[in-house]
C-alpha cells in the first residue's frame, strides 16, 4: 500500500477527530444563545406574572382566539399550545412590549383584533 493511500483511508477519520472539539465549542457558544430566548419567567417564578397569567386563564381561558381558545395557546400539554403567544403574553405582562406591539404581534396567532380573547386578555391588563 502506497503512503498517499494510508493517508486518505485515514484522513476522514483524523478530520472528524479534529472537528469533535469545535463542534462542543460551537454548541457551547450557541446555547447561552438559545436559551436567553426563552421567556423571562421560564427559569425563576415571578408571583407576579404568575397571577396575571392566572387571572387571564379564569377570565379568558374559554375565549377564542381564530381556531384556538386562551387556554389552548397557554397549555403547554394542549396541542394548540403556542411558544410564540405564549412569550408575547409573558413579555407584555411584564412590560417589556407595548400594547400596541401585542397586539399586532397575537393578530398573527389568530381571530385578529377583534378576537374575544384579545380583547379579554387586554381587558385583563388594565384591572
Amino acid at each position: 500500500m502506497s503512503q498517499n493511500a494510508r493517508i486518505s483511508k485515514s484522513f476522514p477519520f483524523t478530520a472528524s477527530r479534529a472537528a469533535r472539539p469545535l463542534r462542543l465549542l460551537a454548541a457551547a457558544a450557541v446555547l447561552p444563545l438559545a436559551l436567553s430566548a426563552c421567556a423571562p419567567d421560564a427559569w425563576k417564578a415571578n408571583p407576579n406574572y404568575d397571577a396575571f397569567v392566572n387571572q387571564i386563564l379564569r377570565n379568558c381561558g374559554n375565549k377564542s382566539m381564530g381556531e384556538f381558545t386562551v387556554s389552548n395557546l397557554m397549555n403547554q400539554d394542549d396541542p394548540g399550545y403556542s411558544v410564540y403567544f405564549y412569550d408575547l403574553t409573558s413579555r407584555w405582562g411584564q412590560n417589556r412590549i407595548s400594547t400596541q406591539d401585542y397586539i399586532q404581534g397575537v393578530m398573527s396567532v389568530g381571530g385578529g383584533r377583534e378576537s374575544d380573547g384579545l380583547k379579554c386578555i387586554v381587558a385583563q391588563k388594565a384591572q
